[in-house]
């Protein structure tokens, strides 16, 4: 007991100095430019900023702390060095795989290309070319376990299936998308990202009469690092604050956010258990550790691919409805949700009159008084709600209604007014405002970029 309380002691300390790291205030940027984008994309599109961006890091930063405390444990527990994961080869790989697209800003891509390039250095060019070994990266990189890093890989990804299960719909954004056959329909587009502040261990060899700290068990760590003492030497452990990012994207079509982040995190837990089964197995056996190093990026990137292909291949959930207007999402402290419409509700009459579209249902709400009804069909069953508008401007100041819809931006417009009043309506199929998801091509940004150079070279 007392050997566990000094040692959560020193673990708690050094958490809480991982907050205060430079790295993680770079991590902590970095997701802060991901909202920042996703917030402007909102403003664009609907005239206001759905999620913002100081809520979505509060939200970020309290489940990162979770997620970070966990895997921590679980490190320490299993006795993993720094030596042996390489952390400071895979943020300099995952960094780089960001310029390429954010959703590669995961350390199962990273630490994949990095087992790689231990396994080829080790087995190809050392044999070939011994003096490498002297160089200090090569020697760093050798030092690397790969079975600790597969497990490293794993525990993320373990820790990150929990993240997503708890607030992975958490900030969902509502666009419009305009599919491949042309239809644009509603869909939600999840960004979430996590800070995690982590606690690793630092291996040393120091002669037996200058240890000091905690002794531990003899049955630790579980996973052996590969400096091994020599006569009169011991390894010593210290504890150090690290960082890391977790990051999570997906695009839903023909299902809730929430249902759909519950069937990612069940799919994201089943890999993260898989791939830390075959990183302890190969602890024990080392011929697995070449499947677990191809398992590691190819087994996340399948889980993607099979993950889309399965919302895509369904009807989309949010698609224009013969009768009334389909309500894809009602906007918090909005005279939408005042009136207590809620998503998936159908809009069917405004005032006792029928309507067809979203443009119809504005028409008839400017022009209506301050109490404005509205009845429609919510779970199969008929409701009535009162919507009550909120003061604007003068006509004077603004041009009417009509005047607005006439002008070069009346859908942005449309969208804007809609958004004012707490409804994210369903697009029509022709909608002339959409999103569009192009196919990702890893070497556009670097094609710009050599571009700029040589203009740059000529002037």
């Amino acid at each position: 007991m007392h050997l566990f309380l000094e040692i959560s002691q020193i673990f708690v300390t050094t958490f809480m100095f991982a907050l205060i790291m430079p790295i993680f205030w770079i991590v902590l940027f970095l997701v802060y430019l991901q909202y920042r984008r996703q917030a402007s994309t909102e403003e664009k599109l609907y005239g206001r900023s759905i999620n913002r961006v100081g809520k979505q890091m509060l939200m970020s930063i309290g489940l990162g702390l979770v997620g970070g405390f966990g895997a921590s444990a679980i490190l320490i527990f299993m006795g993993l060095s720094l030596e042996q994961i390489g952390l400071y080869f895979i943020w300099p790989v995952a960094l780089l795989l960001l310029l390429i697209n954010p959703r590669y800003l995961c350390f199962s891509y990273a630490g994949g290309i990095v087992a790689v390039m231990v396994l080829v250095v080790r087995y190809a060019f050392l044999p070939l070319f011994p003096g490498l070994g002297e160089n200090v990266v090569i020697e760093s990189l050798m030092r690397i376990h790969i079975p600790a890093l597969l497990v490293l890989i794993g525990l993320l990804h373990l820790a990150e299936a929990l993240l997503i299960y708890l607030g992975g719909h958490w900030g969902s954004s509502p666009i419009y998308l305009k599919r491949d056959n042309g239809e644009v329909v509603g869909a939600f587009s999840l960004q979430r990202f996590w800070p995690l502040p982590l606690v690793a261990l630092l291996v040393t060899m120091v002669a037996e009469p200058e240890i000091v700290g905690v002794s531990m068990p003899e049955w630790w760590p579980i996973l052996q690092p590969a400096l091994q003492p020599g006569e009169g030497q011991s390894l010593q452990f210290m504890i150090v604050p690290v960082a890391a990012g977790l990051g999570y994207g997906d695009m839903v079509l023909s299902s809730t956010p929430r249902e759909r982040t519950a069937f990612s995190a069940r799919c994201l837990a089943s890999y993260s258990l898989v791939l830390l089964v075959i990183a302890v197995g190969s602890e024990f056996f080392p011929p697995l550790v070449v499947p677990g190093v191809i398992f590691a990026p190819l087994g996340h990137e399948m889980l993607i691919l099979y993950g889309k292909n399965k919302e895509e291949n369904r009807i989309p959930r949010y698609r224009k409805v013969k009768a009334g207007v389909t309500i894809m999402m009602v906007l918090p402290d909005t005279p939408a949700h005042e009136a207590d419409l809620r998503q998936d509700d159908i809009i069917l009459k405004v005032n006792g009159e029928p309507v067809s579209d979203n443009r119809e249902l504005l028409e008839k709400v400017e022009t209506s008084y301050f109490m404005v009804l509205m009845d429609g069909i919510r779970d199969n069953q008929p409701f009535s709600a009162v919507l009550k508008k909120q003061p604007r401007e003068e006509a004077s100041a603004n041009g009417t209604f009509q005047d607005r819809l006439n002008s070069s931006r009346s859908h942005y417009s449309i969208l804007h007014r809609s958004a004012a009043l707490g409804i994210i309506p369903v697009p029509a199929p022709d909608s002339p405002v959409y999103l569009e998801v192009r196919k990702p091509d890893p070497l556009a940004k670097f094609r710009r970029l050599r571009n700029k150079v040589k203009r740059l070279s000529v002037s």
